[in-house]
């Protein structure tokens, strides 16, 4: 089980989604290396999905977008590391 959880998540117009963990913490997660990739996740350039087809699952433990070739879902500790991992290389 994972050790942090997403309340709420934002998506943003930079394709960012801004991340209020459950601690109440904040972060952002940048999602255009992610879709310079292509393939499936090619639909996330499309800002109707990006926007408004975002949403969080499994009680916070991933963020998920519903696009015309299934679902797309980053799991939380991956959001978790991706926007902490620099400050955790810091100590």
């Amino acid at each position: 089980m994972a050790r942090y959880s997403i309340a709420r998540a934002t998506p943003q117009s930079d394709f960012t989604v801004a991340i209020e963990w459950s601690d109440g913490s904040k972060s952002i997660v940048d999602f255009r290396p992610d879709i310079a990739k292509g393939e499936a996740l090619s639909y996330l350039r499309e800002p109707a999905v990006f926007l408004h087809r975002l949403f969080v699952q499994s009680e916070g433990q991933s963020l998920a977008w519903d696009t015309p070739s299934g679902l797309i879902d980053f799991h939380v500790d991956e959001l978790w590391w991706r926007t902490h991992s620099k400050s955790f290389a810091a100590e």
